[in-house]
């Protein structure tokens, strides 16, 4: 009986060995990473609560090659429910589900790939390569739901000509394209935070152009556009078109951006009988070092106008002093002052705010 039991136990470890084994691999071959923004807020508003310790947003993102050519990546995107039953509970939604595949180069295009599921859409994708503080604000267009930065849908995006020389990609975060780079995708249109309320599709593209790559190659001109609808049951028309400057270097980075447009793609901004809003706007970011340490001072303003009224709609002011690790992981002293303008008149909010931003 003895000699029974230890054949069954020598059996069944050769039977489960190769499944351990590869389940071993595949943890070892599954790339994670992280990104949380904790914070206290201190609002100067008579509010019932003006001053709070809060979790921000957090990411939580898995990455794993199939092959040489399709990779997956999985990001869970971490928040505070604030409404409805689960007031106050943590929450996850899936801010990226996607399978990446790698195209050929062409003489113009290179490193060009496809993106299916959920997945990052053109424009505030690459803005957030060259603003790396979304842990102060999110994007302009993001902030004001006139684009998302995610969304299930379809990305084709790549890189124009061969990578910049080494020596020339100092300071520069986004694609290093000697020519620039292009991002166009069709999707539902809400982001990826909302359902589809409707049969209609949006194309946003963006068209990236490194004009003086020898003399300044961290100066990028950017051509964004977007048309569809807006996401809600009546369907509103939607479109913008917006102008973008960006530079990067190791001691400054800016990004000047101003649109123009009908509605948005959430469909807020239409009027009574569901018509849209002729809006336009613009954003202003700097963020400079001009010290030997890792430190960096922050810059941004806002605003958003509605043309039909000829009046802004809300403005934003953010700056910030931070410290910043080896891995982007930062400690910010931040203040927020935004200007909303409403019916019976407009107001301002003031928010004081320590930041800390941690990556892994």
């Amino acid at each position: 009986m003895s000699s029974i039991s230890k054949l069954i136990g020598v059996f069944t470890l050769f039977l489960f060995l190769p499944i351990t084994i590869s389940a071993q691999s595949t943890i070892n071959d599954l790339g994670f990473s992280g990104q949380f923004f904790f914070s206290y807020q201190k609002t100067f508003e008579n509010v019932d609560v003006d001053n709070e310790f809060l979790l921000k947003r957090g990411y939580i993102t898995f990455r794993r090659d199939i092959s040489d050519r399709v990779k997956i990546r999985f990001t869970q995107d971490v928040s505070v429910d604030k409404d409805g039953d689960g007031e106050g509970n943590i929450e996850l939604r899936i801010k990226y589900a996607l399978v990446n595949i790698a195209m050929n180069d062409m003489r113009l295009i290179k490193n060009s790939s496809i993106d299916l599921g959920v997945v990052g859409r053109p424009w505030i994708n690459f803005e957030q390569d060259i603003n790396d503080f979304r842990s102060q604000s999110s994007m302009f267009l993001d902030d004001n739901n006139i684009l998302s930065s995610a969304d299930y849908g379809v990305t084709y995006s790549g890189q124009l000509g061969e990578d910049l020389p080494e020596s020339a990609q100092s300071g520069i975060r986004s694609e290093p394209g000697r020519y620039g780079s292009f991002s166009i995708g069709i999707y539902n249109g809400g982001g990826y935070s909302a359902i589809e309320r409707n049969n209609n599709k949006l194309i946003e593209g963006r068209l990236s152009l490194r004009p003086m790559a020898e003399l300044l190659p961290g100066f990028q001109t950017s051509l964004i556009g977007s048309i569809g609808k807006g996401n809600i049951p009546e369907s509103p028309d939607f479109s913008m078109g917006a102008l973008a400057l960006s530079y990067e270097t190791q001691k400054w980075i800016g990004v000047l951006q101003g649109f123009t447009g009908n509605s948005d793609a959430a469909g807020d901004f239409v009027n009574q009988n569901f018509e849209p809003i002729d809006l336009n706007g613009w954003s202003a970011f700097s963020e400079f070092k001009p010290f030997d340490v890792p430190i960096s001072v922050t810059l941004r303003y806002d605003q958003l106008n509605n043309r039909e009224l000829s009046e802004w709609h809300n403005r934003k002011f953010v700056t910030g002093l931070a410290y910043v690790f080896s891995n982007r992981s930062k400690i910010i002293l931040d203040y927020d002052r935004s200007w909303y303008n409403e019916i019976d008149g407009s107001r301002a909010v003031d928010t004081l705010e320590i930041i800390t931003e941690i990556r892994f």
